[in-house]
């Protein structure tokens, strides 16, 4: 900590978001939580909530130039530098193990572990009646049971977003507060990502719907209705997403757009667009899982192709107009 610098609690230096102790980076916009050229100063008789301008942005930074206002109508971004994918992966990882040294978050990830051993035990005996069917259904448990060591892999990752989802069902009931807070406004937020009425808006739209379908496609490779919960569950996390303008997923969408610009800072707007697109592959998965077609693969990976070759166009299209 620098000289002088006092700090009782901290916020993200890019879009004020309160942050987590000990945390690397903003779980809103994936921006780094420290950075050189800009210091957080918070009085210590003065809460959070207290050190608010009248736009309601804390004040962390005691820096001389003020920053221009975020105009979200039109598409610019908070001006920060994310970190790249790779990075916000590993970082954000290491924050969630230390939920390992407060057990009680544990126990839906341990009660749930056991309904999937208990599950498989089933399985292996022939035991397979209706209500054991529903319930894996409803809990992924044959989630990487097919499909060789990519099938494996895929499912391992598939329980993970389950655990996730479980936990973030069940943890704010602990504390008191509304699980999936956010959906609402994710809804809204989705049909105006979706609502696109340029060459410019497609790329990260149809980008988003073939990434999903690959991932969909990975975690459930069977592509079979069985396993498609992983789907809906995906689903709904990134409404949630859309809704709270944060979280891990809308995180990563920053880190990689900003890996794959070369360091520029990517577009509110286009990572609202690419998000919008991953919600609706997941839904289109699920769709086609339910009428036993197993295109997710095939098709992702063309739309993949088809959101490239709009943005070259969409990018030939701004240098003649700039020329």
């Amino acid at each position: 900590m620098k000289e002088g610098v006092s700090i009782m609690g901290k916020f993200c230096t890019s879009c004020g978001t309160a942050l987590n102790e000990g945390a690397k980076f903003c779980a809103k916009c994936g921006a780094n939580a420290f950075q050189s050229n800009e210091s957080a100063q918070i009085s210590t008789e003065t809460p959070p909530q207290a050190a608010k301008s009248e736009q309601g942005i804390p004040k962390t930074m005691n820096s001389t130039k003020k920053k221009p206002p975020i105009n979200r109508a039109s598409g610019n971004a908070p001006q920060h530098s994310p970190m790249g994918a790779g990075k916000f992966i590993i970082t954000y990882i290491r924050q969630s193990l230390t939920v390992l040294k407060n057990p009680k978050q544990m126990l839906p990830t341990a009660l749930l572990g056991l309904v999937w051993l208990v599950l498989a035990l089933l399985g292996s005996f022939g035991i397979n009646p209706l209500p054991v069917r529903i319930l894996s259904f409803l809990t992924f448990a044959q989630g990487g049971m097919f499909g060789g060591v990519f099938g494996a892999v895929g499912g391992i990752l598939g329980k993970v977003a389950v655990a996730a989802f479980l936990n973030a069902a069940i943890v704010p009931l602990f504390q008191k507060k509304a699980p999936f807070s956010g959906i609402g406004g994710g809804i809204k937020g989705f049909f105006s990502g979706i609502a696109v009425k340029s060459i410019t808006a497609v790329a990260p739209l149809l980008g988003g719907v073939g990434a999903s379908l690959l991932l969909y496609a990975f975690m459930n490779s069977t592509q079979s209705l069985q396993n498609s919960m992983v789907g809906i569950i995906a689903f709904i996390m990134l409404l949630q997403n859309l809704g709270r303008k944060g979280g891990f997923l809308w995180g990563l969408a920053f880190s990689a757009a900003n890996s794959l610009s070369k360091g520029r800072t990517p577009s509110y707007i286009g990572v609202t667009r690419c998000i919008s697109g991953m919600t609706l592959g997941f839904a289109l998965g699920v769709a086609l899982s339910a009428v036993r077609l197993r295109w997710c693969g095939w098709l992702g990976m063309l739309l993949l192709v088809a959101a490239l070759i709009f943005a070259i166009i969409s990018k030939s299209k701004k240098e003649v107009a700039a020329a």
